[in-house]
């Protein structure tokens, strides 16, 4: 049964995958497009000893990058203001699905121009039913805002970082449980608070509301497509060195009840390692049943008796050889076939030629079989011409 302290490991698992597949290193210089996850990706990489940079424009995203103690650079996605490779790593962590797609191949172009590696971090589009009626509400709804929220399948990504790097490498990372019940309808009302806030329609709210209200309702965690674009030849460092989350998928060890509690319990107490084993009771045979005793726990066995070995029995004569059967001679080789006679198959009248063989000698062909081509007709002699009529006279 999926409890919520197993959803939340899984949720972390796939937190520690995406990390390893981006690679970071603590001497990395690196630039984030935007603030995602409440800047976790931010203060981790800080943490590690990166030296990070984020392009953003609100007032509220640049005062959040300087508590994390990331530099900010107020600008824009499509024009960063900054040269050619200046970063190790240039990041859109869940950030290209929120602009318009039409701007998509131009940030991308400008990660590639900053950056010597460029890392794509986005959630796949939903799989279920609930997901995807969500996603489509919420979409409709973004626009008529005046936002954009649009998930994309990976080869949309791909063939976007294709454009701007050599070596793309992907991932996909699934989530391989299902939250449980209640989580649907915590989830889903999480979604109409954030959409209430942005004042958006009402109808779409009691939509979805009709919707996580349903007994087969079931919302499936979305998949993260991770993809890092090189140049030519560049493989990708071997995974992070060092976890996103120290100590988060370990889990807790039940601390062992006191003395008294256990009396009360009825708990035996902890086992301990005897200092030797004892040494085994001798075992008597039964006369009656013929049978041994049954072996106790603990003590080992006694090694059985060793006995003669068996002696082989005598190897039997080998039977005289048996004549070997005669073999009629190979067919001979028709006139004018190239290759050789065809395989030879047993003869039998009802078998068609496979393959399209040749039945002319009456036996079936194997494979193929070679005709000589059929020569145009010659044309007719031309016809001799004839005397001019002599007209006759009145």
């Amino acid at each position: 049964m999926t409890t919520p302290s197993d959803f939340q490991r899984e949720s972390y698992r796939i937190d520690e995958q995406i990390w390893d597949a981006l690679a970071f290193r603590p001497s990395d210089k690196l630039l984030f497009a935007g603030v995602a996850n409440d800047g976790a990706w931010i203060a981790r990489a800080k943490e590690i000893g990166a030296q990070v940079d984020v392009v953003c424009s609100e007032s509220a995203h640049i005062a959040q990058v300087e508590a994390l103690g990331a530099t900010a650079l107020r600008g824009s996605a499509t024009l960063i203001p900054a040269p050619e490779n200046a970063y190790d790593v240039a990041v859109a962590m869940h950030y290209l699905h929120e602009i318009d797609p039409g701007f998509h191949a131009q940030v991308v172009g400008e990660l590639a121009r900053v950056g010597r590696r460029v890392a794509i971090v986005e959630p796949s589009p939903p799989a279920d039913r609930l997901g995807k009626r969500i996603a489509a509400l919420y979409a409709r709804a973004k626009r008529e805002a005046g936002q954009f929220e649009s998930y994309q399948p990976l080869e949309y990504w791909r063939k976007l970082l294709m454009m701007v790097k050599a070596d793309v490498y992907q991932s996909l990372f699934t989530f391989t449980r299902v939250p449980p019940k209640h989580a649907v309808a915590e989830t889903v009302s999480l979604i109409l608070d954030a959409m209430a806030i942005e004042d958006l329609p009402k109808e779409y709210l009691d939509e979805l509301r009709e919707l996580a209200a349903r007994p087969d309702a079931q919302l499936l965690p979305l998949s993260r497509i991770v993809l890092v674009g090189t140049s030519a030849g560049v493989d990708l460092p071997a995974g992070s060195g060092q976890p996103f989350r120290p100590h988060a998928l370990a889990a807790p060890a039940p601390a062992a009840p006191p003395a008294a509690e256990r009396a009360a319990s009825k708990q035996p107490a902890p086992r301990t390692a005897p200092a030797a084993v004892p040494p085994a009771p001798a075992q008597t045979h039964n006369l009656t049943t013929g049978a041994w005793p049954a072996p106790a726990f603990g003590p080992p066995e006694p090694e059985e008796p060793e006995f003669p070995p068996v002696p082989p029995p005598p190897a039997a004569k080998p039977p005289p050889p048996r004549p070997a059967p005669a073999v009629p001679p190979p067919p001979a080789t028709p006139a004018g076939a190239p290759f050789g006679a065809p395989f030879a198959v047993p003869e039998d009248d009802d078998v068609d030629a496979p393959f399209g063989g040749s039945e002319a000698s009456g036996a079936p062909g194997f494979g193929w079989s070679w005709e000589p081509p059929e020569l145009p007709e010659p044309p007719p002699p031309p016809e001799p011409p004839q005397p001019p009529e002599k007209k006759r006279r009145r």
